[in-house]
């Protein structure tokens, strides 16, 4: 771009709202900006293991300074340093492939060459990279490039979730984490938390309010401090590793993370496990991803994880999240209050937890069908012992049936009336129990038709109703399982 030009895009800026704001920056005449100066405190750098965004590789004076624009607009609007590291690079390979294909000035580009540089990979994140700077651009008044966003289509999500047969493995082998580490895991597992969220966890993060305990935790998509209402047990856990810090630094610290750094990296041999054999240092200053990602490597390995079909599961921390998710769909909790849980800022994710767990109960329907109050058929049972603690459900035994209520959701409203509970559930062992209800509750109601109790008559006409609706209910059951045979024969 000749000086000229480039001169003129200076005094666009520096006329523009924002651009006037940020154009003496002395930022703006850096290529390594730290993200320090950016407003990132320093533990969040070494969490996040970055500390600066680099703007060297991109060489053409007019899209070096866009892009740092387009930095500062992405700090305006609190983005994550990961994402404005992540627009940096994709506006270095923008200005790759423009050198590429011969244009050193904007004068020329047209909309079709941006979409060739789309589709030749990262098509999601390269678009919305654009997306978000030509419209910075052309709204401020710095460069109007001919650019229409396409229609992406959304790819499904990927739901990595642990397999029952994993987590038990997992379970097994987490005594082998120095303690601090299986306690952070135990928690992640619990709380469904983003692994950053659970290394910035300061030290001091309990409260108590009568019986019920209260745990500070960052949200990262909602960027905001919250108490979320926390078990006991948990509330245990969190106590226990405030004490080891406590032993450790001492109770007067200035460290004020719930978690410190684990190194054994220095004493680590080329042997699988290396570092689960020495004794870890434990140092005053926060975990990063980076050792969390270097010790679940070594674990996975050192605990020989296997799937179903024997092939090494790679784990990974944001596995566990998935995992607590899942085993709330799962358990027909609600999509609001699993997103209240796991920090969700929105319902986008949801339905792929239910659709993953819909597909899971239908792979491992039981030989035991379930019958509820409308007289559907269902293969779902929720199970006290599945995923540990995790599906901490309440089945209780009633005279007819199970509840199958999640022990959550408080005390039951219908106490002795489960006939007419959407959380009572009856098998084919209950035929008997039912037929004999129901001929009992058949000559209790010609007995009230005689006595014109009019009240009573409807009542037995609801209940009468409701167990029909269970035997049918069964009867189809049956007649699916003897065609299921049928075909196996």
């Amino acid at each position: 771009m000749s000086a000229v030009l480039l001169a003129d895009l200076y005094e666009r800026v520096k006329q523009s709202e924002l651009g006037s704001q940020w154009c003496s920056d002395p930022l703006m005449q850096q290529d390594v900006w730290p993200l320090t100066a950016l407003g990132f405190d320093e533990e969040y750098c070494r969490v996040h293991g970055a500390k600066n965004v680099y703007f060297t590789r991109i060489t053409l004076p007019w899209l070096n300074y866009l892009a740092k624009l387009t930095a500062k607009a992405r700090v305006r609007e609190k983005c994550s340093a990961r994402r404005i590291i992540a627009d940096t690079l994709c506006l270095a390979h923008l200005n790759e492939f423009l050198l590429a294909h011969g244009y050193s000035q904007p004068v020329g580009i047209t909309d079709s060459l941006l979409k060739t540089f789309i589709s030749e990979a990262n098509k999601g994140h390269r678009h919305s990279t654009l997306v978000f700077a030509t419209r910075l651009w052309a709204e401020e008044g710095w460069l109007t490039l001919p650019f229409t966003p396409m229609r992406m289509r959304k790819p499904t999500p990927k739901v990595e979730t642990i397999p029952e047969e994993v987590l038990h493995q997992i379970y097994e082998h987490l005594d082998l984490f120095p303690a601090p580490l299986e306690r952070l895991f135990r928690l992640q597992i619990a709380l469904g938390c983003r692994i950053n969220e659970m290394l910035l966890m300061p030290r001091h993060c309990l409260k108590q309010e009568g019986e019920h305990w209260f745990l500070l935790r960052w949200v990262a998509k909602r960027k905001q401090w919250r108490y979320f209402q926390v078990h006991p047990l948990v509330a245990e856990l969190v106590q226990e590793q405030q004490r080891f810090l406590d032993e450790q630094f001492g109770k007067d610290s200035q460290f004020n993370k719930l978690f410190c750094k684990t190194s054994t990296a220095f004493k680590d041999g080329a042997e699988v496990g290396g570092r689960f054999q020495v004794e870890p240092v434990y140092e005053p200053s926060p975990l990063s991803f980076m050792v969390i990602h270097l010790w679940l490597k070594a674990f996975r390995e050192v605990a020989n994880l296997k799937d179903k079909q024997g092939k090494p599961f790679p784990l990974t921390s944001h596995m566990f999240r998935r995992t607590k998710a899942s085993v709330m769909a799962h358990c027909e909790v609600e999509d609001e209050y699993i997103a209240a849980v796991l920090g969700h800022g929105s319902l986008d994710m949801l339905p792929h937890y239910r659709k993953r767990s819909l597909e899971r109960l239908e792979k491992q329907a039981e030989t035991k069908g379930y019958v509820d109050m409308y007289g559907r058929v269902t293969t779902y049972k929720p199970r006290k012992q599945r995923y540990e603690k995790l599906a901490d459900l309440m089945k209780v035994t009633t005279p007819l049936g199970e509840c199958h209520r999640p022990s959550m959701l408080g005390d039951c409203q219908y106490r002795y009336a489960c006939l007419s509970c959407t959380h009572h559930r009856v098998t084919e062992a209950d035929i008997p129990q039912l037929e004999a209800d129901k001929q009992q509750m058949e000559l209790d109601l010609e007995r009230a038709q005689i006595a014109q109790q009019e009240r009573r008559v409807t009542e037995i006409q609801r209940l009468l109703e409701l167990v029909n609706n269970r035997l049918q209910g069964l009867k189809e059951l049956q007649k699916v399982r003897e065609e299921n045979q049928h075909e196996s024969a």
